[in-house]
């Protein structure tokens, strides 16, 4: 395989990345990280309507960074949008470079 990737977030904008993640041939997913309590232990390909796929989802940030991965596709709903603080997305995509990987957002407001 090529290059291991993780997706964080399954909403829509995640579940459209994670079908292109998946259908590639040089990416390799190797974790997915989702914010709702229904969607942890699905597998990844159940997630966006794709066969399965052996990775299952969690909510463990810590569980998540502590994989072997090249990239982190970072899809989050952009928590400005919805009254949260803004600085949470950097936080997170901060943690994300620490543990050595290469980031993929589309958080565009900070």
């Amino acid at each position: 395989m090529g290059l291991k990737v993780i997706q964080w977030a399954t909403g829509n904008v995640g579940r459209a990345a994670l079908r292109q993640i998946l259908s590639h041939p040089d990416l390799e997913l190797v974790g997915c990280l989702v914010h709702s309590d229904a969607k942890v232990g699905k597998d990844a390909g159940d997630l966006c309507r794709q066969p399965a796929t052996g990775v299952l989802a969690t909510r463990n940030v810590d569980e998540i960074l502590e994989l072997e991965a090249d990239c982190v596709s970072h899809m989050p709903l952009p928590s400005a949008q919805y009254g949260d603080d803004p600085a949470v997305d950097l936080r997170d995509m901060c943690r994300i470079l620490e543990s050595g990987k290469n980031v993929v957002t589309t958080v565009g407001y900070l």
